[in-house]
């Protein structure tokens, strides 16, 4: 018995590593201009693929942001926001499961690694409305890292459809905005695309003074262990 779970965890970790190198020799470099040109070549089943896309590749890490400002160029303000939103749904979910149910021994660890004392503690308590509070917050600041938000919460206490709940909430101001600047990109001239780039500062500004305010002691100091952890698994 033992020796057929060893057997399927080998399985499985090589299915994974197998994954992550596929992700990058295809999409390493990649950028909104090639996946709007090859989404949009797949005529009806186009959203199909966007939303596919948006649902496994941040898994690996990989920018939503980027994916956002390609549903921008290929549906526009609306649809895209739309199939964005979706996938982002999905892909919080996603990633939520492999943390909490699939990978959650070499996720904690990886966790670890990147959050200081004081944030592995902040979400080792973020099971309540004050944990349901910081989601919010940390879905709303453009900065923090979608990913390792999505991993570091599957590691809580905090119910999956009260984390579904959070999320919805705080990545639809982030969504409208990529996807408006996706949309009005090909017309640098644009005052609606100035616009958007003026909103996305605002939104920045905006929700970092107040997740200061609710949250001091977090977000001042360990907003940046967020980041830079960003910073080192894009490196």
């Amino acid at each position: 018995m033992k020796k057929e779970k060893n057997i399927k965890i080998a399985i499985a970790i090589l299915a994974v590593i197998g994954i992550i190198l596929l992700y990058w020799l295809l999409f390493s470099e990649i950028t909104s201009d090639d996946i709007a040109r090859f989404v949009s070549g797949c005529g009806p089943w186009a959203p199909f693929l966007y939303i596919g896309m948006f649902v496994v590749l941040p898994a690996f890490f990989f920018p939503v942001a980027v994916l956002a400002l390609a549903g921008g160029l290929l549906f526009g303000l609306g649809l895209g926001s739309l199939y964005t939103f979706l996938g982002a749904l999905l892909n919080c979910a996603l990633m939520f499961y492999i943390s909490r149910y699939i990978g959650r021994q070499p996720i904690e660890a990886y966790v670890r690694r990147k959050l200081s004392p004081k944030w592995q503690a902040r979400l080792a308590q973020a099971g309540g409305r004050q944990g349901f509070l910081l989601l919010i917050i940390l879905r709303l600041i453009p900065a923090m890292p979608y990913n390792l938000i999505n991993y570091g919460f599957g590691l809580t206490n905090m119910p999956f459809w009260t984390y579904m709940l959070g999320s919805a909430v705080g990545i639809i101001p982030g969504t409208l905005v990529f996807i408006n600047i996706g949309d009005k990109s090909l017309d640098v001239s644009s005052p609606a695309l100035w616009l958007s780039l003026g909103l996305l500062v605002g939104l920045l500004l905006v929700t970092t003074l107040l997740g200061k305010r609710l949250f001091p002691e977090t977000l001042s100091k360990n907003g940046e262990d967020l980041q830079n952890g960003t910073k080192k698994t894009n490196a």
